[in-house]
């Protein structure tokens, strides 16, 4: 039995709940696990492991999106806090590795994770971050200066032509450092097939991300829904804050348990998201369709809905194109569309 410490980055809520079937594996193998998380994700991984050992003081990257202007220019400014966040997470590493004796990390994302005496996993979809020429040899030295510190990669997609993430983990020269695991997603673990939802709504929306992009999503959605005849259901994203209400034929929650939401999302005419990894992953496991709209200036948010929207398996409308009509049109293609199943995909 190994001393296992599990860490996802705190870039919305992906990186955590993909992180859950890892843990769930480590604890059938019957190796100790500690988790370490921050604001909601750790509110979210707690209600999933309260058993386990939380670290909640681990640092946070405090990842933020402009309000406007250049997704670019606001990263490059960004990047000094961004490396002396990823050093005050090694410094963190370091006293955690001592005072609990941990084994091994399976870091998400964390570049700062690795430690000169323990065995440590980097677990990302990112081989080839998406940027701009003239900031992309400098962005692939940073990303493999930091792979190098690491024992292994371990890639939640598949290895060959029908993957889910494309040039953002394919297409460039790996090491034998680099293990393709398959997609992560936390509906793997449950049998959904005979799930039955209470409520059956025509459109679910699920907002995600950092902000301000998160609550200008949630603002346009609120709008839009609101001018089409269905039954909506808006997912908040902030499990932190229980509440729910209803707005017309919209009813807002924060939070669902992973069986209710899984029961509303398979028996949903439409679902609307955001076109992270995670949930690309959590649409793959359920075997679903969706329309796919990518924040603004996001470059793999824009890549990753333009590569399922040319395969056929979501599809992709901008949020500036978003309307009540659009919903409409995309509910009448999703409908009349064959659904994706696990074997075509």
């Amino acid at each position: 039995m190994k001393k296992i410490l599990v860490a996802p980055l705190d870039w919305g809520l992906g990186h955590c709940t993909r992180i859950i079937p890892i843990v769930h594996d480590l604890g059938q193998k019957g190796h100790e696990v500690i988790l370490a998380a921050c604001g909601p994700g750790a509110v979210l991984l707690r209600s999933h492991f309260p058993d386990l050992l939380l670290l909640d003081d681990i640092p946070s990257y405090h990842i933020t999106y402009p309000d406007h202007g250049s997704f670019v220019m606001h990263f490059l400014l960004k990047t000094p806090s961004l490396i002396k966040a990823i050093h005050a997470e090694n410094k963190w590493l370091e006293g955690v590795v001592e005072k609990y004796k941990i084994d091994e990390v399976y870091s998400d994302n964390r570049y700062g994770l690795n430690h000169r005496h323990v065995r440590c996993r980097l677990i990302t979809h990112q081989l080839n971050i998406p940027a701009p020429w003239y900031v992309s040899p400098w962005v692939r030295m940073m990303s493999s200066h930091y792979f190098d510190k690491f024992d292994q990669i371990l890639v939640p997609d598949f290895n060959h032509a029908m993957n889910l993430s494309g040039a953002l983990s394919h297409g460039r020269e790996t090491s034998s450092k680099v293990k393709y695991i398959g997609p992560l997603s936390r509906f793997t673990l449950k049998d959904h097939s005979n799930i039955k939802p209470a409520v059956i709504y025509d459109c679910v929306a699920m907002i995600s991300g950092p902000e301000p992009s998160r609550t200008e999503f949630e603002k346009a959605l609120l709008l839009y829904l609101a001018e089409t005849p269905f039954k909506c259901l808006l997912i908040q994203g902030k499990p932190d804050e229980p509440h729910q209400s209803t707005q017309g034929n919209i009813h807002l929650v924060n939070h669902l348990p992973d069986e209710e939401l899984i029961s509303v999302l398979k028996s949903a005419g439409l679902v609307i998201c955001r076109s992270g990894y995670s949930s690309i992953m959590d649409l793959h496991a359920l075997g679903l369709r969706a329309m796919l709209v990518p924040t603004p200036g996001q470059a793999e948010q824009i890549y990753l809905a333009d590569y399922h929207h040319t395969a056929g398996r979501h599809i992709r409308v901008r949020q500036n194109e978003l309307s009540a009509e659009k919903i409409q049109q995309v509910m009448k293609r999703i409908n009349f569309a064959p659904w994706i199943t696990q074997k075509q995909m």
